[in-house]
């Protein structure tokens, strides 16, 4: 019984590090493309910044 208890958790530990790490690197990579892209696309490095605010 225990063994299988130990077994469990490493392979929730394992998982928990391997999302840890894939939302990391995610993150990392959908940031390095939004740069690309947006200072490829913004003429003159100029913008227009819209703020929107709701009530609820």
């Amino acid at each position: 019984m225990k063994s299988s208890h130990k077994k469990s958790n490493r392979m929730l530990i394992g998982a928990g590090i391997f999302l840890a790490v894939y939302l990391l690197a995610s993150v990392i990579f959908g940031t390095v493309l939004i740069d690309k892209f947006s200072n490829e696309s913004v003429p003159n490095g100029s913008f227009t910044h819209v703020t929107v605010w709701r009530n609820y």
